[in-house]
């Protein structure tokens, strides 16, 4: 954990003010990181959209190994290598990378899938996935589009097709990550409103595709 005055001095290089409310929207995005929410989304799509509750789980598991593991790794790697600014990414341009390799793996985890006849609820999750990314990505050449938003407008989405209620406590979230991420100054309210509404319409539009809604 940062020390207080590491806090205050990433606050000020930010342009944000430092204190203790700085401290807790940088603890807010730590926990409604994309890594944990994907995990989440794919428990979601898995289990609630599965006739079979136990078979779900495992495809859950199959699928949290395949599209979760690499990029997490790959991202750890680089990340002490020096290749990003900080753990959030902060410079536009060091995010193309990832992005890159978030395409390959979701493409190459999905046919994985697809030929293992896993559950429909999670192929289309997973092309919804890839949609975003590449939108994300080209967006990204010219413009910071907020991920930890789509991550999690994604998965209040997921959540509502499912649970509505479970989908509300979701959007809930998503708003107190959203103010989170205004307050650490990672994003501006139109990067943060972006990711949400692009992670809508992307799972949206592919369930509708596949029927599923």
């Amino acid at each position: 954990m940062m020390q207080p005055n590491d806090l205050t001095a990433e606050a000020l290089s930010r342009g944000a003010l430092p204190g203790r409310g700085y401290a807790i929207a940088r603890r807010i995005s730590q926990i409604l990181h994309p890594v944990p929410l994907g995990i989440v989304s794919i428990f979601i799509v898995g289990v609630l959209g599965s006739d079979n509750r136990v078979s779900g789980l495992w495809w859950s598991i199959v699928c949290a190994l395949l599209h979760v593991v690499p990029p997490t790794i790959f991202f750890n790697i680089r990340l002490r290598q020096g290749a990003y600014s900080d753990d959030d990414i902060s410079v536009r341009t060091q995010r193309n990378e990832l992005y890159l390799f978030g395409m390959v793996n979701v493409l190459a985890g999905t046919a994985i899938l697809w030929v293992l006849n896993a559950p429909l609820p999670l192929l289309a999750m997973l092309v919804s996935v890839a949609v975003m990314n590449a939108i994300s990505f080209v967006i990204n050449l010219f413009w910071k589009i907020s991920i930890h938003s789509a991550s999690i407008g994604s998965c209040a989405t997921l959540a509502s097709i499912y649970v509505p209620a479970l989908g509300g406590i979701c959007w809930a979230a998503a708003i107190v990550l959203g103010w989170a991420r205004l307050r650490t100054r990672n994003h501006t309210l139109m990067q943060v409103i972006a990711g949400m509404s692009l992670a809508v319409v992307c799972v949206l539009g592919v369930f509708r595709l596949f029927g599923l809604v």
